[in-house]
C-alpha cells in the first residue's frame, strides 16, 4: 500500500491583525509589491488613491510618513501574505545560509556549502529553493522546500581569472548571488571578492574537470537532502516563531486526492496482440503494421577509410544478426532490405563529404515505388562541435531527394552492447519506411492530437517551434512542420490544414481538438486557433494541455512505504486547480521494479468550454492521453516519461536551426526522419 508524501509543509496564519504601510519612493530594504497584490483592505477603503500609482514598496515594518496604511487579515489577502512570507523566511536564512537570492519567479533560493565535495579550486554548494504557496492540497498556507542539486563556484575571483567577461554569468559577492551583467556598485567596487559560477569555459580554463552526472534513484537524494534541511532549519522554535509550520512535517496525501491512470493504459498493440514491452512486442507477436512499401532500398554513406572495419561490418549485423542478441533486421520489421551498392557513396574527406553526396544524389536513377534509405555511417559523434554540422547537412541533402535517413556513428558498431542498439533501431527504421512499430490500444474517437514543442538554439539564441505533430487518438502520425517561435500565426494555419483534412478522411466528423504545448498559452494564440476553426465552420471545444518538457523538481512526491520511494506509474497528483503532477515510470507495481526513476510530469488543462473538467472522468482521460503518448516513442524500445507529442516536435526544432533552407521540404514534413 502506497503512502504519499510531497515536499510541502503546511502552516496557519497568525490569527492577530498586523498594520502595515506602503511608500511610492523605493528604499533599501524595501520590496515592490504591485498593486493588484497590495492587502483587500485597501482596494476596500482607499482604492482611489491605490490606483495611482503601479508599483508600492514596503519593508512590513515601517508606517512613519507612508502613503497608504491598513490593517491587514492575512486570510484573506493571500497575494500580499505570500509577500510578507517570503520576506520572513530570506531575512531568517541571510545569516544562516552561505549565499542567497531571489530567484527569477521571486522565490529564494539559499546555497549551502558542502566542505566534502569542495576542492581547493572550488567550493561546491547544496542548493535548495524555499517558495511558499496556498496550497490547494493542503486547503492552507504551505512552504515549498524543493532541492536543486549542486553549483560550483571558483575560489578564484574574476579579478584574477583572465579570461573574457562573457563567460561570466552568475556570481557570488558577500554571500549574495548576482547575475554579473547586473552586479551592484558594491560588487563592482571590490572584484577582489566576486567569484564566478563555474560553467564549461571557466571549467577549461581552470583546469577543472568537467563532471559527469551521476545515474541512478534521484529520489532518494533528494528526499535525504529535504530530510536533513527540515530538520536542521525548519524543525526548530526559532523558524516556528516567524511560520508555525506543521509538528507533522511534509504532508501526507489523502488517498481520495490521488488518482490514477486507467487499468490497461500501458497496453500498446502490436500485431494481432496487445503487451506492454516494445522490446518483447518488436520480436514476437511482431509490428502493429509493416511498411506500405514494396520496395525498400538501403544503402551506405561512409567515410573511404571506414569501408571494411565499419560499414561493413555494420551491413553483416543488419542482415544476418548480430551474435544471439538480435536477429537479421528483415525479421524484426518484417520488411525485405535489398542492398543497392550501386547507390552507395564513399566520400574522400569531411571537407568534400557535402560536395560529393550532392553530386551523387544528383546522378542518382531512383526505382519507381521504391522507398530509399540511407545508412550514414558517421565518422564524427554528435558532440564533436567542430565538425557536426556535417550531420545536419547530410540529413538535409536526403531529405531534398525524398530519401529518409539513419544515423549510426562508427564507433557504437564495435560497442559490445550494440545488440541493444540494434533493438532501438529497428522501430526507428520501421517508423521511416511509413511502417507503425506499435500503436495505442485505445479505441478510435474523432479527435485530433496537435503537439507543439520547443528548442531553443544556443548559437542563434532563436526558439525554434515543431509544430502541428499530429495523431489520431491511437496514436498514428499525421504530419507536422517546423516554424520560429513568433510564428504563431503559420502554426495556427498548419493546425487548420490538419483539421481540415482529418475532417475530410472521417466524414466530417471532428469532436474535439487536443493542444499539447509546452507553455502556457495566451489569449493571443487561443484567439488564433479559434479564429482558424471558426473559418472551417467548426464550433468544437479546444483542449490546452501544457505539458513542461522538463521534469518536475520543484515539485516531487514520495512513496515512503517503498525502499525506492518513487511512486507508481500512472499515479496522478492535483497540485493545484487543473494542475497535475503525474509520475510515468516503469514501476507498474509496488512489487515492481524499474531501471530509471525519472521525477514526475507536471501539466495542466485549459478548455475553451466553461465547465468542461466538472467531470472528473475526462479530467483522467486526458491525463490518460498524455501517459499513452509517452509510450509512443519510436527512436527506442526504451520507456520514456515525456509524450511524442512534445519529445518529437522538440527533436525537429533542435535539428532544424542547423539546415540551410528556412523550411522544411515536404517530404521532411511527413516522414519520421528525425528518429
Amino acid at each position: 500500500m502506497e503512502n504519499l508524501t510531497i515536499n510541502i509543509i503546511p502552516f496557519k496564519h497568525p490569527s492577530v491583525q498586523k498594520e502595515f504601510g506602503f511608500y511610492t519612493e523605493k528604499k533599501e530594504g524595501y520590496f515592490p509589491i504591485h498593486r493588484t497584490e497590495l492587502p483587500n483592505e485597501l482596494w476596500n477603503t482607499q482604492k482611489e488613491e491605490v490606483v495611482k500609482h503601479k508599483y508600492y514598496y514596503t519593508n512590513f515594518e515601517d508606517t512613519e510618513d507612508c502613503i497608504l496604511k491598513t490593517k491587514v487579515d492575512l486570510y484573506s489577502s493571500t497575494k500580499f501574505a505570500k509577500h510578507l512570507y517570503t520576506r520572513l523566511v530570506y531575512q531568517y536564512f541571510i545569516d544562516i545560509a552561505d549565499a542567497i537570492q531571489f530567484n527569477y519567479v521571486g522565490d529564494i533560493e539559499v546555497w549551502f556549502l558542502d566542505a566534502k565535495a569542495s576542492t581547493t579550486k572550488y567550493n561546491s554548494y547544496n542548493k535548495y529553493t524555499l517558495k511558499i504557496e496556498f496550497s490547494g492540497l493542503t486547503k492552507s498556507p504551505a512552504l515549498l522546500l524543493s532541492y536543486d542539486n549542486t553549483s560550483k563556484v571558483a575560489t578564484t575571483s574574476i579579478d584574477e581569472i583572465n579570461i573574457p567577461t562573457e563567460y561570466f554569468k552568475t556570481v557570488v559577492y558577500n554571500k549574495e548571488i548576482q547575475r554579473f551583467k547586473y552586479l551592484t556598485e558594491d560588487a563592482k567596487q571590490h572584484l577582489d571578492q566576486v567569484y564566478p559560477l563555474l560553467n564549461i569555459p571557466l571549467k577549461n580554463h581552470l583546469e577543472i574537470p568537467h563532471t559527469v552526472p551521476r545515474k541512478g534513484n534521484r529520489y532518494k537524494p533528494y528526499f535525504n537532502h529535504i530530510t536533513n534541511f527540515y530538520n536542521d532549519y525548519l524543525n526548530t522554535d526559532e523558524f516556528r516563531a516567524i511560520l508555525p509550520l506543521d509538528e507533522n512535517g511534509f504532508f501526507d496525501i489523502p488517498k481520495d486526492s490521488i488518482l490514477k491512470t486507467s487499468k490497461n493504459s500501458n497496453n500498446l498493440r502490436f500485431y494481432k496482440k496487445v503487451g506492454v514491452d516494445p522490446k518483447a512486442g518488436m520480436k514476437y507477436p511482431g509490428p502493429y503494421k509493416a511498411s506500405p512499401h514494396d520496395n525498400v532500398n538501403l544503402f551506405f554513406i561512409y567515410h573511404k577509410p571506414d569501408a571494411h572495419e565499419y560499414a561493413k561490418t555494420l551491413h553483416g549485423y543488419f542482415m544476418e544478426g548480430y551474435k544471439e542478441f538480435f536477429p537479421p533486421l528483415k525479421n524484426v520489421i518484417r520488411q525485405p532490405l535489398y542492398l543497392d551498392k550501386g547507390t552507395s557513396l564513399a566520400f574522400d574527406s569531411f571537407d568534400s563529404c557535402i560536395d560529393e553526396l550532392k553530386s551523387h544524389l544528383l546522378a542518382l536513377e531512383k526505382k519507381p515505388n521504391t522507398r530509399y534509405v540511407a545508412i550514414y555511417v558517421s565518422p564524427i559523434h554528435k558532440e564533436d562541435e567542430d565538425n557536426k554540422h556535417l550531420y545536419y547537412q547530410v540529413k538535409e541533402e536526403l531529405l531534398k531527394h525524398d530519401i529518409t535517413s539513419q544515423v549510426i556513428y562508427k564507433e557504437s558498431v564495435k560497442d559490445k552492447y550494440f545488440g541493444a542498439f540494434l533493438e532501438n533501431i529497428a522501430p526507428a527504421l520501421l517508423a521511416k519506411i511509413d511502417g507503425i512499430p506499435w500503436r495505442l490500444d485505445r479505441e478510435l474517437k474523432q479527435e485530433l492530437i496537435v503537439g507543439v514543442g520547443a528548442f531553443k538554439s544556443v548559437e542563434t539564441n532563436t526558439r525554434f517551434v515543431g509544430s502541428a505533430f499530429c495523431f489520431n487518438n491511437k496514436g498514428e502520425f499525421k504530419g507536422f512542420d517546423c516554424f520560429r517561435e513568433n510564428e504563431f500565426d503559420l502554426i495556427a494555419g498548419k493546425i487548420g490544414n490538419q483539421v481540415l483534412t482529418f475532417i475530410e478522411e472521417n466524414d466530417n466528423k471532428l469532436e474535439r481538438l487536443i493542444i499539447h504545448y509546452f507553455k502556457p498559452f495566451n489569449k493571443d494564440e487561443i484567439d488564433l486557433v479559434q479564429k482558424t476553426l471558426g473559418l472551417l465552420k467548426l464550433e468544437i471545444p479546444i483542449i490546452i494541455v501544457t505539458i513542461n518538457k522538463t521534469e518536475s523538481s520543484d515539485y516531487v512526491a514520495f512513496d515512503t512505504n517503498d525502499n525506492a520511494l518513487m511512486p507508481l506509474s500512472g499515479t496522478i497528483i492535483e497540485i493545484a486547480h487543473l494542475k497535475y503532477l503525474l509520475f510515468n515510470n516503469a514501476k507498474y507495481s509496488s512489487k515492481g521494479f524499474a531501471k530509471d526513476h525519472p521525477f514526475p510530469v507536471k501539466l495542466s488543462l485549459y478548455c475553451t468550454e466553461q465547465d468542461y473538467f466538472d467531470d472528473v472522468a475526462i479530467v483522467k482521460e486526458l491525463i490518460d492521453q498524455v501517459y499513452q503518448f509517452s509510450r509512443m516513442y519510436w527512436k527506442s524500445v526504451k520507456q520514456q516519461n515525456l509524450p511524442v507529442t512534445i519529445k518529437y516536435p522538440e527533436m525537429v526544432a533542435q535539428i532544424f536551426p542547423h539546415f540551410e533552407g528556412d523550411k522544411l521540404p515536404d517530404f521532411g514534413k511527413e516522414n519520421l526522419w528525425f528518429l
